[in-house]
């Protein structure tokens, strides 16, 4: 089914260099704060090189450089009141190793095999959404965004998972005249906004954008964990340009803005009261209920009737 599932934390470990971080947080608390704590997870692996592995009783950040590594931790803590456990690599592999074994899931989860089943005879109009966006104070649909709804599962891997087959089904049905009925209908003259999965627009597919100095080129939207493998990120953002696309990042937390660094990309996050420090020249506010300082330029914005 083409799920990009995660190297064996045995070999990752492993592979680690000398001076490398082990960073590990349970799955407790909240989900909202695990959420929050994996985010700083894999925006620690982007900066610092390594990645997160999803293991059954949380999630473990294996850091080339351990500095991005400790900060996370540092924020983390902060968040939710818990210190991850840290080692530094080689010498506290057997401690790290040890703790990967002992760990167990405080709550059932279902695995590939039950996410796959769950998904698999998913009808396209059973995921595929389209959701209207206003700007500024307007209340008039000026954005249209197609993507797979959300299946809500209690596992973030397992949500973006689900997310990337869902993306690439979507795509297909695009590309597919027999399908593309069963998508929502997209409304004329409005601008696009389509969520892809990490790898962007498959090799061949039949979606142009428009000229690049059209202020209303249809917007890719890129998983934040894209940004992983920072050479793929931009050859993939730069083979969406050429299309004719402008590129953004979607993120389950509105505090990805202040943590990451994307100059020239949107973002799409869900908002609150608070606004961000840090706001990019094109904000996708994600939710209905629309905080007074969304109603701004720059700012697409739900809670329009549809």
């Amino acid at each position: 089914m083409g799920f990009p599932v995660a190297q064996d934390w045995r070999t990752a470990l492993a592979a680690m260099p000398e001076g490398a971080l082990a960073l590990f947080s349970p799955a407790r608390g909240p989900l909202a704060a695990r959420r929050v704590a994996r985010a700083l997870m894999e925006e620690a692996a982007v900066l610092g090189g390594g990645q997160v592995l999803a293991l059954p009783g949380g999630d473990l950040l294996l850091g080339a450089q351990a500095a991005p590594g400790h900060r996370a931790g540092r924020v983390i803590a902060g968040l939710t009141g818990r210190v991850p456990e840290a080692w530094i690599l080689p010498a506290g592999r057997r401690l790290a190793e040890a703790r990967c074994r002992d760990t167990t899931s405080p709550e059932p989860v279902p695995g590939l095999a039950e996410l796959e089943a769950r998904c698999a005879p998913m009808a396209v109009p059973d995921f595929a959404r389209l959701t209207l966006f206003a700007e500024g104070a307007g209340h008039r649909p000026v954005a249209q965004r197609l993507g797979p709804a959300p299946l809500g599962l209690p596992d973030p891997q397992l949500e973006s998972l689900a997310r990337e087959w869902l993306c690439r089904r979507l795509l297909a049905a695009l590309a597919d005249p027999a399908q593309r009925g069963l998508l929502p209908a997209l409304r004329p003259g409005l601008r696009l906004v389509l969520d892809l999965p990490r790898g962007g627009l498959p090799a061949g597919a039949p979606l142009r954008g428009a000229a690049p100095d059209d202020p209303n080129r249809p917007i890719a939207l890129l998983p934040l964990s894209s940004r992983a493998d920072p050479a793929r990120f931009a050859a993939i953002e730069s083979e969406l340009r050429a299309a004719g696309w402008a590129v953004g990042l979607v993120a389950a937390e509105a505090r990805a803005l202040d943590w990451v660094e994307a100059p020239g990309l949107a973002w799409a996050v869900p908002v609150g009261d608070a606004s961000p420090r840090h706001r990019p020249e094109l904000l996708i506010a994600l939710g209905r209920a629309v905080p007074g300082w969304c109603r701004v330029p720059g700012i697409l914005h739900e809670g329009i009737a549809s």
